[in-house]
């Protein structure tokens, strides 16, 4: 298997992983139950802030939206048609911009921070991290 391979792959699964955490922050968020917090105790906090939805809607939906093109588009470049790299790409470059954003705002703005936000936000850097190892942008890429 070789580098951009492997690297689509740990597309495909960092995006699985994002769609789990954005699906279960979304569903919790439209039935109106507390979140757990263990690890940094601000879940509650982020969660419940005027940050946390945009149009009405929770905004781990449109996480989980990225979350799903980019697991479209990594699937879809393994089974022969790599240009599907490059949609994703320029949503990762977007969806990295709005977590730099997000980020700030836990930390200097709400003062807290959500381990669920976190590591969505973890995500997304290995998620632009492995689109920039694979090239996608490219017209050769995988």
């Amino acid at each position: 298997m070789t580098r951009c391979k492997l690297a689509v792959w740990v597309l495909v699964g960092a995006a699985f992983l994002g769609l789990i955490d954005s699906a279960y922050l979304g569903i919790n968020s439209l039935q109106g139950f507390v979140v757990p917090c263990g690890v940094t105790g601000g879940c509650e906090e982020v969660l419940n802030s005027s940050y946390s939805h945009l149009l009405g809607l929770s905004i781990s939906w449109f996480g989980f939206c990225f979350y799903g093109l980019v697991a479209a588009s990594a699937l879809l470049s393994v089974f022969g048609f790599p240009r599907s790299l490059r949609v994703s790409m320029a949503a990762s470059v977007l969806a990295f911009i709005v977590t730099l954003y997000l980020l700030y705002v836990q930390a200097f703005v709400l003062k807290a921070f959500c381990q669920y936000c976190l590591l969505s936000a973890l995500l997304v850097t290995l998620i632009l991290g492995f689109h920039l190892l694979t090239e996608g942008w490219k017209p050769t890429a995988v």
